[in-house]
């Protein structure tokens, strides 16, 4: 009976302990507060109350970084939508959908985010219990520390890219990608060099400030307030340990008291006398651990797997322009572009494929079923010019890549007309020695480009569609590892010799590694061009960057290296009259050439030009937005051309034209009265371009070609200029010879911008597109040069069906040359 009575006080006593009410405690966060019983004092309290609230600190993190999140997107909300779409498309149903996905990526991110400060806080936690377990001191100010440079450096980590992307949007349209970062470390020696507007430095400067305040307000409230510490709540409380509080009136009508009821852990208040209660209490231990290690394990499924797989599958469902508009970007990189929408990738299936983008005027044979990879042997067609060689006695050939050289600057290109009124009336050319010497050969007035400069390289030389990618080019690196047949291996097979020249730095983008493993024996940068000019010229280094600003950032200004690039064609020349007189084979040469001057910023110029009287092109830029710029660019423009008239007079009376094929042609166009330059699309893509063949063009000197052509034509134009090795010459690009006649409008060339659109010019419309969404804009390169007016819904379905096609043809060529690079093949199988 007392075996019986004491049993049942026991488990009285163990279900007492188990449900108690708790005790009060008068000191630390759970003292019964007093206070007046006014309204200040009772919000006051309600406050602390929500403050002291164990989930608190989860909610603060969510609720700050969601609000940065949401200020960022709705302060670049019509820059996001217009980049991706158009200005109709900037209405209400667009913006709300983009907002609420913006707004659950931004929750997955957050969910990252806490998951990971949770972790930080109690790993902290636990050295710090250590630390004062062994050394018995406190260590609240290494605490603080610990948590101020943690969360400060946690948060700094998650907002960075997410800023930078927002950033990148409003200053050049781009999206932030670790491949941006990547591109940043790799030429981290250049960026200083990057063109930068006062505006967009602007948007820098204010950007900056805000990431570091926000993150450094995040770190001080996470440092100051022990309410945010994450370990005092988990998820798993919801269910296994739930808390409640209740404010209760006292007697006293004028305060008031917490009292903090709690349903107790199984562990908690268990008072055993027996070994038989120890291993009861031990198993229900161990019971309430298994439980809280799988609902921890739920929780981290349902938080971290559950919910972004949920934001995907909405993501998905979406448009591409919402997608696309609505993309967390740290969110995206780090779960590897999930949240990208699906490209429209499509390759070269079979031989009929391929031969879509082989000219019929091209005699070849394919090596491979799914490749461009071919020999070709021949040209055939009618002639729309003809330059008169002798197989034993070939030409030179020179090519000459002018920095920002767009078609709108030759007054000569754009004709009487000018139905853009590009030229405000004004008669006097820009480039007045690039139009006398144009009109002497043949000028192609609807030339074609890529950008930046990298690209015109793989098109120029290697006749292909450039690598897309927004951060990286075919040189990139320098694809030591990659073989390529272009320009430099088809005049090496001829016997040549080659050669390549700039005024500019050769490191930038792998130049300096990609030239000499492609094709050409001697490579000259600026630096040879310094130590050319200190040998023969006497310029010291004070003159390069002093007051007479001979050189500057980007390298050696045009009229250095124009200097030293007739030097090199005279004494060669000299070598081979010399090889010949002496009854040897001539060693003709194939050089190309990089001008650097008139590269953005448009802000230097040797001081004798910047002294010297220059024509008033004031009609050209007066009135007009970004007018400083314009016209800083324009006077720049100007003294390459005279750079250029000057090396073609000298090379003319030194008897070298007549045996030289000179090419001139703009890597690329620009556009400095544009905020944002690559949108102006006609100025920054349509460039310049001529030959020049002195006594060699006979009745088609004066020409010019008025259909579409591109950069990667060159290679086929100079193979059947020069002629075919014997037995062919091996490429895999996608040029026709513009020295044959087709049919105007017949042919469409691929004009991309990885960077902003790509585009398809069929004699004078061109259709822009990207690789994802199906909207497409057509215009009249000759009477809407500035892209005001979309042809595309006037034609008829059969007209819209047939531009569809080429989009889809352009996608796809598109994507052939990116598997090919990615894959370092271009040649039968990769």
């Amino acid at each position: 009976m007392h075996d019986q009575v004491a049993h049942h006080d026991i488990r009285a006593g163990s279900q007492a302990a188990r449900c108690r009410f708790p005790e009060l405690r008068m000191d630390g966060k759970d003292t019964i507060m007093f206070t007046a019983d006014t309204k200040a004092s009772r919000e006051r309290l309600q406050i602390e109350n929500l403050l002291e609230l164990p989930w608190s600190g989860w909610a603060f993190v969510y609720a700050y970084v969601l609000f940065i999140f949401s200020f960022s997107r709705f302060a670049t909300l019509k820059a996001l939508i217009t980049m991706y779409g158009s200005p109709d498309d900037y209405a209400f149903k667009v913006k709300a959908a983009v907002i609420t996905l913006g707004f659950l990526e931004d929750l997955v991110c957050a969910t990252f985010f806490v998951c990971v400060l949770w972790l930080f806080d109690t790993f902290k936690s636990s050295i710090i219990q250590r630390v004062e377990q062994k050394n018995g001191v406190s260590t609240t100010n290494m605490g603080n520390i610990a948590t101020f440079t943690g969360s400060w450096l946690l948060f700094f980590v998650m907002i960075v890219p997410f800023a930078s992307d927002m950033l990148l949007v409003l200053n050049r349209e781009m999206r932030f990608t670790f491949d941006v970062l990547a591109a940043m470390i790799r030429e981290r020696d250049h960026l200083s060099k990057a063109p930068l507007e006062p505006e967009e430095a602007q948007r820098s400067y204010v950007t900056a400030v805000l990431v570091v305040t926000c993150t450094t307000l995040f770190a001080l409230i996470r440092m100051r307030a022990s309410w945010t510490d994450l370990t005092r709540w988990n998820p798993t409380h919801l269910l296994l340990r739930p808390t409640r509080q209740r404010v209760v009136k006292q007697n006293d009508k004028d305060a008031v008291k917490i009292v903090e009821y709690e349903e107790l852990s199984l562990e908690d208040g268990i008072e055993t006398t027996n070994s038989r209660e120890e291993a009861a209490y031990s198993s229900k231990r161990f019971m309430y651990q298994v439980l809280q290690r799988r609902c921890g394990v739920i929780l981290v499924f349902l938080g971290l797997v559950l919910l972004p797989a949920l934001v995907l599958a909405v993501s998905k469902i979406c448009s591409p322009l919402v997608a696309y508009s609505a993309l967390n970007t740290p969110l995206n990189e780090l779960l590897g572009n999930v949240f990208s929408p699906t490209l429209k990738e499509s390759t070269l299936q079979n031989a009929e494929e391929v031969e879509t983008f082989i000219h019929p005027t091209e005699q070849h044979k394919l090596l491979a079923t799914n490749s461009l990879y071919r020999r070709t042997t021949g040209f055939s067609g009618d002639l729309a010019f003809n330059v008169s060689t002798t197989p034993n006695n070939p030409p030179n050939v020179l090519v000459i890549g002018i920095e920002s050289f767009r078609y709108q600057d030759s007054r000569y290109l754009i004709g009487e007309r000018d139905p853009s009124n590009l030229y405000n009336g004004l008669n006097t050319s820009v480039t007045p020695n690039f139009d006398r010497w144009a009109k002497r050969g043949v000028a192609f007035r609807n030339m074609w480009s890529s950008l930046p400069t990298s690209r015109s390289v793989e098109s120029l030389l290697f006749a292909q569609v450039p690598y897309d990618s927004t951060v990286k080019t075919g040189t990139s690196g320098g694809w030591t590892d990659t073989k390529l047949y272009g320009l430099p291996q088809f005049f090496t097979a001829k016997g040549y010799e080659t050669f390549f020249t700039t005024g500019c730095a050769t490191t930038f983008d792998g130049w300096d590694s990609f030239l000499p493993t492609h094709g050409y024996e001697t490579v000259w940068s600026n630096l040879n061009m310094i130590e050319l000019a200190k040998n023969e010229m006497g310029i010291t280094k004070d003159q390069w960057f002093g007051p007479e600003h001979r050189g500057f950032q980007w390298g050696v200004h045009d009229d250095i290296s124009f200097k030293f690039l007739g030097d090199l064609l005279v004494n060669k020349t000299k070598e081979q009259s010399e090889r010949m007189a002496n009854g040897e084979k001539k060693k003709p040469l194939f050089l190309t050439h990089y001008t650097i001057s008139s590269h953005a910023p448009f802000d230097s110029a040797p001081t004798w030009y910047t002294e010297l009287q220059k024509p008033d092109f004031s009609p050209l830029y007066k009135g007009k937005n970004h007018e400083a710029a314009i016209k800083r660019y324009l006077e720049l423009r100007h003294f390459t051309d005279m750079e250029l008239g000057r090396f073609l007079d000298r090379m003319s009376a030194e008897g070298i034209l007549n045996d030289t094929i000179v090419v001139i042609m703009g890597d690329h166009g620009q556009a400095p009265e544009a905020d944002l330059w690559n949108i102006h699309e006609d100025s920054v893509r349509r460039v310049a371009s001529a030959i020049v063949a002195e006594g060699r063009l006979g009745r088609a000197e004066g020409l010019i070609v008025d259909d579409a052509a591109e950069q990667y034509d060159i290679l086929n134009t100079l193979a059947d200029i020069t002629g075919v090795p014997d037995g062919g010459f091996l490429q895999h690009g996608v040029g026709r010879s513009l020295k044959r006649r087709i049919s105007f409008g017949e042919r469409v060339v691929f004009a991309n911008d990885p960077g902003y659109k790509m585009s398809i010019v069929r004699g004078h419309q061109r259709l822009r597109y990207d690789s994802v969404m199906d909207s497409m804009f057509l215009h009249d390169t000759e009477a809407d040069h500035y892209i005001e007016k979309d042809l595309f819904p006037e034609l008829s379905p059969e007209e819209q069906a047939e531009w569809e096609r080429w989009r889809d043809n352009g996608r796809k060529i598109t994507t052939y040359y990116k598997k090919r690079w990615d894959d370092k093949c271009f040649a039968i199988n990769c």
